[in-house]
């Protein structure tokens, strides 16, 4: 008898230690991997990407970065149907991208009801922005003035608007601020027939 309840002991002890493994693995997965869901971006749409973007902790770090980042919202400006809400929410986003001069030389009320006609515009018009090409890194144009850093780049869009298609060219100047984040100065139709 003596066997038998050291071996039934044993197989208890087993069971137990056994048992005290998978609670404790159970309990580390759980809680370890759920902040890593919770960070996830993969999991957000792009519009809540576009409306959840910290510029303070992930400002885009070039200019065509910039512009890029820029085209994103653009895009979902034109080609989506928004709240009135989310435009509200996107305009203030697209904002961080602006330079301090284009901000205080155009008021956020007159940028906002200037940017719902044009949305309203386009969706008239059956109008979309459908692809971009941004100038390469390399193309960029640097130059100093007055001690402040500028960049020039050009970005082209294909707009399409009911069955035709057509290309849009924009260049674009950039001014870097005190923090040495490249902001969006102003832009202008371009004369180049392509950006490369």
């Amino acid at each position: 008898m003596k066997k038998s309840n050291r071996r039934t002991a044993n197989t208890f002890g087993m069971m137990l230690i056994f048992g005290i493994a998978i609670v404790a693995i159970y309990f580390r997965l759980s809680t370890s991997t759920k902040p890593i869901i919770e960070k996830s971006s993969s999991n957000k749409t792009e519009l809540e990407l576009l409306l959840t973007k910290d510029f303070e902790e992930d400002y885009p770090s070039s200019p065509r970065e910039v512009i890029k980042l820029y085209t994103r919202i653009i895009k979902y400006f034109y080609n989506e149907n928004l709240t009135d809400e989310q435009v509200n929410q996107l305009a203030k986003q697209i904002c961080n991208l602006y330079d301090e001069e284009l901000l205080a030389n155009n008021s956020y009320e007159d940028y906002l009801l200037e940017l719902k006609v044009e949305i309203t515009e386009y969706k008239s018009a059956k109008r979309n922005v459908m692809n971009e090409i941004i100038e390469d890194s390399n193309n960029v144009k640097y130059w100093t003035k007055d001690d402040r850093e500028y960049a020039s780049l050009t970005a082209g869009y294909t707009i399409k608007e009911k069955d035709s298609y057509s290309k849009l060219y924009e260049d674009f100047i950039l001014r870097k601020d005190e923090q040495g984040s490249w902001k969006i100065l102003g832009w202008k139709a371009s004369e180049k027939t392509s950006a490369e």
